[in-house]
């Protein structure tokens, strides 16, 4: 290359590297408007849900139940996409980030609740919907006050900061909430003692925490809390007994009390444990916290064709684990042949841990593996499981695979097989989130013929705004900014035992 072409190259290259970084993450901007209003706004978030996921349940619901997902029926007819999803410092969100996206319309720093780096509070997209008269509900399957949930209603620079969201959720006031969390309400596990849950029966809240309360209360405004932490995985509800409600049980409680709202109303609706499983590499898990979010959206889909003024967004915030059905067998032809041994696991690893508990010999765990997994484990396979919970003692690593010592419990049951498939052919990238664009889609009258596209994850809160005729801007910050911001704190947050980003 000649020198005078040298030269040129550097200059390009120059040019290039002052391209603003937020820039260079995002896809061409695009756009696309409704074309029409609507009463109310259901917003169900599919957390950690990638294509992966999809896939996986898609196959099972037709291959072992005969049925179709109810939201490949909702993606071959109406409006969907892929939305992008990393925040405003990182290619890899994390849940406050990407439900501040929908809920505010800005990029943020992973780890505060609508509000930037800087400290300025945003205004949630469902405080600007009550302010103008809207009834508001939260129903989740994590932590009432989980991330997602929260960064819909309150601003708070600390997701894991429950307790007090607990306390900021009694002052917004919002007319349902259901999902878990009995930590955060209770005076006998509050670090301060504070009574929530008196709190909320003064503020006219009927509060109900066991399925049967859910079924016999009468109360306009509820505040149900149905397990200390998070609701306990659909896996674990459905064979093993667990007593708590489903996610669909509880949107049935909340529907009737919003609808009834002459303002109409807005609803979040988060199926957040599709997200804690992927964390753990738990396929069963998994599989059936999608299977329950495909019951929910029947019963949403179902609502809103007999209420066409509401209407529905589904998103996921971001992919997380990746655990995907891989090809197995001579051609692949035995692919096929993990989606049947699915049928044999029982339990989540959640529960089989507790199950176990914190000394377990071999026999106890291939016991476990054998009754709740369906897998038959060797002796090698068992000790690897025993030291990861008694030495923490991790596989494959303790990095890529951070959540343990479930991740090792995963690892313990990988197909060994090479011709057939002996264990499920679903292998994991991580136990962390990943970056990969995630699935959006519509569901209301209208509708039909609207493109989507690839979007930023920012265009929901616009979508939202659009729907009733809600319109405002969040201050933005820059992404240099909120690096300059950075440098001065510790790197990294930590997160509770039981709360994954």
């Amino acid at each position: 290359m000649k020198r005078r072409d040298l030269l040129k190259a550097s200059v390009l290259a120059g040019t290039l590297a002052l391209v603003p970084k937020a820039g260079a993450q995002g896809a061409p901007q695009n756009t696309p408007g409704l074309g029409r209003r609507y009463r109310n706004l259901i917003v169900f978030v599919y957390d950690g849900f990638s294509w992966e996921d999809y896939a996986i349940a898609q196959a099972y619901a037709r291959r072992r139940q005969g049925r179709v997902l109810a939201l490949e029926r909702l993606l071959s007819r109406y409006p969907n996409g892929l939305i992008n999803t990393y925040s405003l410092t990182s290619y890899v969100t994390e849940s406050s980030a990407a439900g501040n996206a929908f809920s505010c319309g800005v990029k943020t720093v992973n780890g505060g609740l609508a509000v930037h780096a800087d400290g300025t509070p945003l205004k949630p997209f469902f405080a600007a919907a009550k302010e103008a008269g809207k009834a508001v509900g939260l129903v989740v399957t994590p932590t009432v006050t989980h991330a997602t949930p929260a960064s819909f209603v309150v601003s708070n620079p600390d997701r894991n900061a429950e307790e007090k969201i607990a306390e900021q959720y009694l002052e917004f006031g919002a007319e349902v909430y259901l999902g878990g969390g009995d930590r955060f309400f209770n005076p006998e596990k509050r670090k301060d003692k504070k009574d929530l849950y008196a709190a909320f029966a003064q503020a006219g809240y009927g509060v109900v925490r066991t399925p049967e309360e859910l079924l016999r209360t009468n109360a306009s405004k509820l505040l149900g809390v149905f397990s200390d932490s998070h609701v306990p995985y659909e896996v674990d509800r459905r064979f093993q007994g667990v007593k708590v409600p489903s996610l669909k049980e509880m949107v049935q409680a909340a529907l009737p009390r919003l609808a009834s709202y002459k303002s109409g109303f807005v609803l979040q609706v988060e199926a957040g444990r599709i997200d804690h499983a992927n964390h753990l590499n738990d396929p069963a898990a998994t599989l059936w916290d999608v299977l329950a979010a495909d019951e929910t959206l029947e019963l949403l889909t179902a609502f809103v064709d007999r209420n066409p003024d509401t209407l529905l967004i589904l998103a996921s915030d971001h992919a997380t684990g990746v655990g995907a059905l891989y090809g197995a067998g001579r051609s692949y032809l035995e692919g096929s042949v993990g989606l049947d041994l699915l049928e044999g696991q029982k339990a989540s690893f959640e529960y089989m841990l507790r199950a176990l508990g914190n000394n377990p010999d071999v026999g106890q765990v291939k016991e476990a593996y054998r009754a709740l997994k369906g897998v038959v484990l060797e002796d090698a396979e068992a000790q690897m499981v025993v030291e990861a919970i008694a030495k923490k003692a991790y596989r494959p690593d303790g990095v890529r695979y951070g959540i343990q010592p479930s991740n090792t419990l995963s690892w313990a049951m990988v197909q060994k097989n090479a011709t057939r498939p002996d264990r499920p052919n679903i292998g994991w990238s991580s136990g962390q989130h990943t970056a990969s664009p995630v699935v959006l889609a519509l569901y209301g009258q209208g509708l039909r013929f609207l493109h989507l596209g690839l979007l930023d994850n920012t265009h929901v809160f616009r979508l939202m705004g659009e729907a009733l005729g809600i319109r405002y801007q969040n201050p933005v910050m820059s992404e240099e900014e909120a690096l300059e911001i950075l440098k001065a704190r510790p790197v990294g947050m930590l997160h509770p035992e039981d709360v994954w980003a």
